[in-house]
């Protein structure tokens, strides 16, 4: 499925934003949260941002840690948040500390925006990831292709059933957003107007690149 980001910067902007990359055929749109609202808002004023769309949204609070704005959301809030969309993003530190975790919708993840450590800490990280069930999404900063190629790795050397989205971000490691689908990836994160990572690929090229694999 792809994905686009919605950051808007304002609620209404980002439901508009949203709005439009679903109309020009993107299956979800993801909401980062913590570059909508400055703290975790309540579950209604995220219910009014998704009416309508709930089932095609994901809700995701990124920490600075993550490569984020926010700080740790309080507790209950993103089971909270699983009941009004598709998906909700937990990251792996909070999901084993018993937050966020076992839910059915989750996308879990982990994300290194200071490089990528090697291969085995990697294998080590998507291992506890799968374990939580759900989806789960390994993300690290690659300064060259290799690093990159190390992330793709794992749709190799871990049986992940089709449940494991891995790839790079940086503009040498572009092309790993490219070849994640094609190794097994279930979701394609693209932009629509202004890009949330660098190498991110745009909608237009999202598109291309579905029709391709379809």
């Amino acid at each position: 499925m792809m994905i686009v980001t919605s950051v808007g910067g304002h609620p209404v902007r980002a439901r508009e934003e949203a709005e439009r990359a679903l109309e020009r055929g993107s299956d979800l749109v993801e909401f980062r949260m913590d570059l909508i609202w400055n703290s975790p808002p309540p579950a209604a004023e995220v219910g009014k941002l998704v009416q309508g769309i709930e089932g095609r949204s994901i809700l995701t609070w990124r920490s600075r840690g993550h490569g984020g704005t926010g700080a740790p959301p309080p507790p209950g809030f993103l089971r909270s948040l699983s009941r009004i969309s598709r998906y909700v993003d937990v990251e792996l530190e909070l999901a084993e500390t018993g937050e966020g975790v076992r839910l059915p919708n989750a996308i879990y993840s982990w994300h290194d925006p200071s490089g990528t450590p090697e291969v085995d800490e990697l294998v080590d990280v998507a291992r506890r990831l799968l374990s939580l069930g759900g989806l789960a999404k390994v993300v690290t900063l690659a300064r060259d292709e290799l690093e990159a190629y190390r992330v793709l790795a794992l749709y190799r050397r871990l049986d992940h059933r089709g449940r494991l989205v891995a790839f790079s971000m940086g503009e040498r490691a572009s092309f790993s957003r490219r070849m994640a689908p094609l190794l097994g990836s279930p979701l394609v994160y693209a932009f629509s107007g202004e890009a949330v990572a660098p190498g991110q690929i745009s909608l237009d090229e999202a598109l291309l690149l579905r029709e391709l694999l379809s």
